[in-house]
């Protein structure tokens, strides 16, 4: 059941608008456009925007705080690589000079 839960962002921004009405629907549909874009899951979209619907100074944009930087989430690389580089520099450290 990974595919739990389901999106709901029309449900999510008529609940967002009614618990909020200082904020637009416009407001809070483009925040969760924009949070899809920077590749945040519904479950993250889900919880953040439920806190933020409960903090009296928050705002739709403050949604964007809570994605996920790109940079933490890369896949480290395999440890064959490590093995392939270093073999490479050892193989660079101990090169006989060309005699001509």
């Amino acid at each position: 059941m990974s595919d739990l839960p389901q999106p709901a962002s029309a449900e999510l921004i008529a609940l967002a608008v009614r618990a909020r009405p200082d904020w637009g629907s416009g407001a809070v549909h483009d925040v969760l456009a924009q949070a899809r874009n920077a590749d945040m899951s519904w479950p993250r979209v889900l919880v953040a925007m439920a806190q933020l619907i409960a903090d009296p100074d928050a705002e739709p944009p403050d949604l964007l705080a809570s994605a996920p930087e790109a940079w933490r989430y890369r896949r480290p690389p395999a440890p064959e690589t490590a093995h392939r580089g270093a073999a490479a520099v050892r193989a660079a450290l101990h090169t006989e000079p060309d005699s001509d």
